[in-house]
């Protein structure tokens, strides 16, 4: 059941997140929980018809140079699923003929913005990729999950999204979901 809110402020507003503080009653006293509240968001994994996954690269301030499935912010007015359609296009120049929601999250428990994973099948060029003007944007490759799994212990794959929605995709085709 979740706790009372007593009073809530925003402490900092930023480009994809904004961060406030709450103070909530747990029953047995009022405590203070920052909360990261997330834009709604889209990942999608691309598998080939050979069972390869098509993972966007590009350099992050942070990490370097990354692989990642297309992904970004759900626009206001779109649905999650046309989201996942223009991040496919965009990132990858993709079309799929078949989009399905493998899971939906949030990041972690003090963090509202939900994010939906998509599994994309029956893949079709489209149009030529294209990132975001604050992005480098290095290209597209293929990979197996067995490739993906070095990626990840070598880093290249940083973030807990990303590997959440891959081994949510492996799990798929194993047939263990």
């Amino acid at each position: 059941m979740p706790h009372d809110l007593i009073e809530s402020r925003t402490i900092f507003v930023g480009q994809f997140v904004n961060i406030r503080m709450d103070i909530v009653d747990i029953g047995t006293s009022h405590v203070d929980r920052e909360v990261v509240e997330e834009c709604e968001g889209v990942l999608v994994v691309p598998v080939t018809e050979s069972g390869t996954v098509i993972l966007v690269e590009q350099s992050r301030h942070l990490f370097g140079t990354t692989y990642e499935v297309p992904a970004g912010a759900i626009n206001s007015g779109e649905t999650p699923i046309e989201a996942a359609v223009r991040e496919l296009r965009e990132e990858a120049g993709l079309k799929a003929r078949h989009l399905e929601l493998l899971s939906s999250h949030v990041n972690g428990v003090h963090m509202s913005g939900r994010n939906y994973c998509f599994l994309a099948t029956g893949l079709e060029g489209g149009t030529a990729a294209a990132c975001d003007a604050d992005e480098e944007f290095h290209g597209c490759a293929e990979f197996s999950f067995e490739d993906i799994a070095k990626l990840i212990d070598e880093g290249k794959i940083p973030d807990l999204r990303n590997r959440a929605c891959l081994w949510r995709a492996q799990l798929h085709f194993l047939g263990a979901v």
